[in-house]
């Protein structure tokens, strides 16, 4: 879904949404879009094990084979992102 299609389907939400009479439509459409905001949150702090020890892995082999660079290019480079 492209970020203009996701914005038309927002909109089309909130409009069902607005022009809803219902309390109790309205409540229950709050609860779940609260649950689902929280579990979508959990899912995208958490990593997996796997995918941790993956990237040690990467690492480490970047580092045998040499594919490294200076600390101080990369303390640059996060600091030009701030």
């Amino acid at each position: 879904m492209t970020s203009m299609e996701l914005e038309a389907y927002k909109a089309e939400l909130a409009c069902e949404i607005l022009t809803t009479d219902s309390r109790q439509v309205l409540d229950e459409v709050k609860r779940l879009l609260t649950k689902l905001s929280k579990k979508t949150k959990k899912k995208e702090e958490t990593i997996s094990k796997e995918k941790i020890l993956a990237g040690i892995d990467a690492g480490l082999k970047d580092i045998k084979a040499k594919r490294t660079r200076p600390a101080t290019e990369l303390l640059q480079e996060l600091r030009d992102e701030l």
